[in-house]
């Protein structure tokens, strides 16, 4: 059974930590960072029982194959052993600790047929990870060649056919600290991530066990651990009867569009031939489903806007841009690179805050849901006098969100494992798969952030649970502000103030970090980041934010009733507030990733508590400036055309990134090295940004855009027969699809 030259490598040596003391003898960064000396020394002691110089030539020659022949059972080809012998001795010892005859016996083939030169077993030892390198500077996935493994199948001997499997080992060499110091949280990762091939025969436990085995005799305690999902062999896909409903919906629904599509351009080249007639209900709804008119509504420059907000469409873009770029770098540090050590010298740059403090971009979104659904809200009552009825609202807003967000858990947990494969699928795409067939229905209910958090089904989908549970709860805080002023004022800061607290109290009691800090150790699998799971997707973490969204959307409902104008010393004022709020929330962060900080829980809960809310005044006060006309090019900028069809794609595009990126770390084949320019390029290329925002159309296409044109033709049709509800019942209808979701 082949497996890398640690074996016969790691030793035991001590090391210097960052302050000049000692480390532990188990720290993995100087034990391996002899590896390549030690392998030289080790083999050098066993081939002084197998070799001798030949003075006269100066090359090596075994004197003694017969004894090695005889050890091993089976001739040897002379030369290969010159270069294998060593391997083979220490592989041949922990083989023969194996109690699985059938694996016991396809090892020793294996062996067999490493020195007798065969091709598919040299491939085999050739597939596996060797001798290390750069784990110091944080290569620590050694992935080996995992097609080149696969490859190898049925190998016929006279007993049994060999095939072999691809099996990713972890090696943990040292305990993680639960400390919160930069000094422990920086630095390579504290286990090694190992790509071995081995016959099929062969259980991950059976690997386990060999390889822990080696790692005692060498002197190591290192914990090995080879989950079954770990270990990869071709088979045949199976298919369940989940995935047959599933895909056989996607094909039904596919040929729906293009037969609705058909229906779409024949009755338009009726209409044009002089046959025109306005569309029956039923022509509306199959309209609806028609591709071509799905795509013009999604690249439509034109706004429905009778409040000055056409800004809007630029802030969330790039607001969304920002977040798919932090959800791709999470991804990418947070897996296999051989130079996290260049991240580390990164995160302490104030510059690389913005990218570092993503989720204040997240934020952004909480903000303008809050505002828009207060200030559209606000208008409808006036409108109506106050007699709105809600449950439209609630029940549309629940159907045109969970829609395509059914569509994509479903992806989840049908055929996204099967489309392809790689060292690190299943420890990506297959365990996304596991927590949603458990966790799905929490996510249709929207309460996947507080229950069943260690098996959150898509690690982005806390938002959209945060963003609906608000959004249902906002009506009993906005219609105050419209009925009774001053009490509705005063319970808005009231609900400002407590939740504000929450997040300092909680911080401080539990000496928590001041954000979610994406440290590579930390976020391989976000998921599962402490953090993460227990409080930053937490709603009553994030209400803040919700609350002063509502406050600005009152602010600006009073001001454009009242006709407000607001004067120059209130403007200079407002940017210089916003400018501080803005800039100290973005990047203050960067004082807490400093080496040499010493964490102080006061300070942390102050900037937790206090960041969410100055950079929603940020926000706030861009959009007060822009619908009322007083932000100038910046205003211009924000409300660039281009920036309306992709800000309609944004729902989509959060809810399929989380494919995109799961796939793109899933297929990695080996590390890859990390620079200021490959992560913009990766940022902004095809790879992460791009693909997220085709996904997003295919999406919008098929499954948004017809429910949200189908919803418009029952409120039309509601609204005529029962005059309790209109289009305009829902405030804003085209705002409601996109920003009252994110």
């Amino acid at each position: 059974m082949p497996t890398f030259d640690i074996v016969q490598n790691v030793n035991v040596f001590g090391s210097e930590n960052r302050s000049g003391a000692m480390q532990d003898d188990s720290d993995p960064l100087m034990v391996l960072a002899g590896l390549q000396s030690v392998n030289v020394l080790s083999k050098s002691v066993l081939h002084k029982k197998a070799m001798s110089v030949n003075p006269d030539v100066g090359k090596p020659t075994f004197f003694n194959l017969t004894e090695l022949e005889k050890k091993l059972d089976f001739p040897v080809n002379y030369g290969l052993s010159t270069v294998l012998s060593s391997d083979i001795l220490a592989l041949k010892s922990g083989v023969e600790n194996l109690e699985n005859s059938l694996c016991k016996n396809q090892s020793l083939l294996l062996l067999r047929g490493m020195l007798l030169g065969k091709n598919w077993a040299l491939k085999m030892y050739d597939a596996s990870a060797k001798s290390p390198n750069g784990l110091l500077w944080g290569a620590t996935f050694q992935l080996g060649n995992f097609d080149e493994c696969l490859s190898i199948q049925g190998h016929e001997t006279e007993e049994n056919s060999l095939v072999a499997q691809y099996c990713l080992a972890n090696v943990q060499f040292k305990k993680q600290s639960t400390k919160l110091s930069n000094s422990n949280r920086l630095g390579p990762r504290d286990d090694i991530h190992w790509g071995i091939c081995v016959p099929s025969a062969c259980s991950s436990n059976e690997v386990r066990h060999f390889i822990s085995n080696l790692l005692i005799s060498a002197g190591n305690s290192g914990k090995v651990t080879i989950p079954p999902e770990n270990c990869y062999k071709k088979q045949p896909i199976e298919i369940n009867t989940l995935d047959i409903v599933y895909g056989s919906f996607l094909i039904g629904f596919i040929i729906l569009l293009f037969s609705c599509t058909c229906f779409h351009l024949y009755f338009n080249l009726k209409n044009k031939a002089g046959d025109k007639k306005s569309k029956t209900i039923v022509e509306s709804v199959i309209v609806s489903f028609s591709i071509v008119e799905n795509l013009k509504k999604i690249f439509s420059v034109k706004q429905q806007n009778d409040i000055g907000l056409n800004s809007i469409a630029g802030i969330r873009t790039l607001a969304m841009f920002f977040i798919l770029a932090g959800h791709a770098l999470i991804f990418i540090v947070g897996g296999p690179v051989m130079n996290s050590k260049l991240y580390d010298d990164m995160i302490i740059r104030p510059e690389n805050s913005v990218m570092l403090n993503s989720p204040l971009l997240v934020d952004t979104f909480l903000f303008i849901s809050a505002f828009l659904f207060c200030r559209l809200l606000l208008a409808e009552f006036d409108k109506r006098k106050g007699r709105v009825n809600v449950l439209p609202i609630y029940v549309f807003r629940y159907i045109r969100v969970t829609s395509s967000y059914v569509i994509v858990i479903l992806l989840y947990m049908t055929w996204l494992d099967k489309i392809d494969g790689g060292p690190l699928w299943n420890m990506k795409v297959g365990v996304e798969k596991q927590r949603c067939l458990e966790s799905w229905w929490t996510n249709i209910l929207y309460i996947n952030n507080y229950v069943n958090t260690n098996t959150l089904c898509m690690f982005q989908s806390w938002y959209v649970a945060v963003d609906t549970q608000l959004f249902f709860l906002a009506p009993i805080v906005i219609y105050p502000l419209w009925k009774w002023r001053r009490f509705g004022e005063i319970l808005l800061v009231f609900l400002t103030v407590a939740t504000t607290i929450i997040p300092f109290v909680i911080t401080y009691q539990d000496k928590l970090d001041p954000t979610l800090m994406p440290f590579s150790k930390e976020v391989f699998d976000i998921s599962t980041n402490k953090y993460f799971e227990a409080v930053y997707m937490k709603t009553h973490m994030k209400a803040c934010v919700y609350c002063v969204g509502l406050a600005f959307g009152y602010i600006l409902y009073r001001i454009q009733t009242t006709g407000y104008k607001l004067s120059k010393k209130v403007l200079i004022f407002g940017w210089i507030t916003s400018i501080v709020c803005s800039t100290s929330a973005l990047f203050g962060v960067s004082v807490f990733y400093q080496v040499d900080y010493e964490y102080n829980p006061m300070e942390a809960a102050i900037y937790n508590s206090l960041h969410h809310i100055a950079w929603a005044i940020g926000n706030g006060w861009l959009l007060i400036v822009c619908a009322t006309k007083n932000a100038g090019f910046i205003d211009s900028f924000f409300s660039w055309k281009p920036f309306i069809p992709i800000s309609r794609l944004t729902y989509c595009a959060y809810l399929i990134n989380g494919v995109i990126e799961l796939y793109l770390q899933g297929t990695l084949r080996n590390s890859i090295h990390i620079s200021i320019y490959s992560l913009v390029r990766n940022f902004l290329s095809f790879s992460h940004i791009c693909q997220t925002f085709i996904g997003a159309v295919i999406l919008c296409v098929m499954f948004e855009s017809p429910l949200h044109g189908i919803e418009k033709i029952l409120l039309k049709t509601i609204g005529r027969n029962k005059h309790v509800t209109s289009t305009k019942e829902i405030p804003n209808t085209r705002y409601n699809k996109n920003e009252e979701k994110y």
